[in-house]
């Protein structure tokens, strides 16, 4: 156990951040074991000795962060049936998710000839989102409260809205937008919700 700050962090711990962070920066091929280790202030032995390859070392870091969120428990076990008020939620847990673990997310767009399986384990929350996403529409397209349309549309258009942010920011910077993520999830959902919500006449 090491201390850093405040945390404690594991060996372990400590090489998988600093691999994520080289390999994001300059890719897996690029990055080699010897460079992670010194960055890391462990040896070259000490890597090999918990992760055996540079290959299981990227398969460990991809599984460390891409835990899978309970879209389930943010859709449903909170829902308010407000389609502003939800989709505001939805928005916000999406964001706090890819913040956690951008490096991973941006990794896998860099790796995606060559190591297909990091987009494979990273699409797995926004499968799961545009699944409990159509569900949600057509419940409130049967309680009255949406239009109708095409549900799975609306519900990849506004993964599409929150990931375009996202992908900005992270590559683009301040050179894009200055907007803070608070005011783009509050324009953006409102937008949104004023295409989808019925009004009363």
């Amino acid at each position: 156990m090491v201390k850093t700050g405040n945390a404690t962090m594991t060996t372990e711990e400590i090489i998988l951040e600093t691999a994520i962070d080289l390999m994001e920066k300059k890719g897996f091929k690029a990055v080699t074991t010897k460079e992670i280790a010194a960055e890391s202030g462990f040896s070259e032995m000490t890597l090999f000795r918990h992760f055996g390859t540079k290959q299981a070392l990227l398969e460990r870091a991809v599984e460390t962060h891409s835990y899978l969120i309970d879209m389930k428990a943010i859709l449903y076990d909170h829902v308010s049936y407000n389609l502003k008020e939800d989709l505001k939620r939805v928005s916000e847990t999406y964001h706090k998710y890819n913040q956690y673990n951008y490096k991973i997310v941006l990794l896998s767009y860099q790796e995606r000839h060559t190591h297909p399986f990091i987009g494979e384990q990273i699409s797995e929350n926004p499968k799961r989102l545009k699944m409990y996403l159509v569900d949600y529409f057509k419940e409130m397209q049967k309680q009255g409260k949406m239009v109708d349309c095409n549900v799975e549309a609306q519900a990849m258009n506004f993964l599409w809205m929150n990931l375009g942010f996202f992908i900005a920011r992270h590559l683009g910077g301040q050179k894009v937008s200055h907007m803070p993520l608070e005011s783009f999830i509050e324009e953006s959902v409102t937008l949104f919700v004023r295409g989808l919500e019925v009004r009363e006449p």
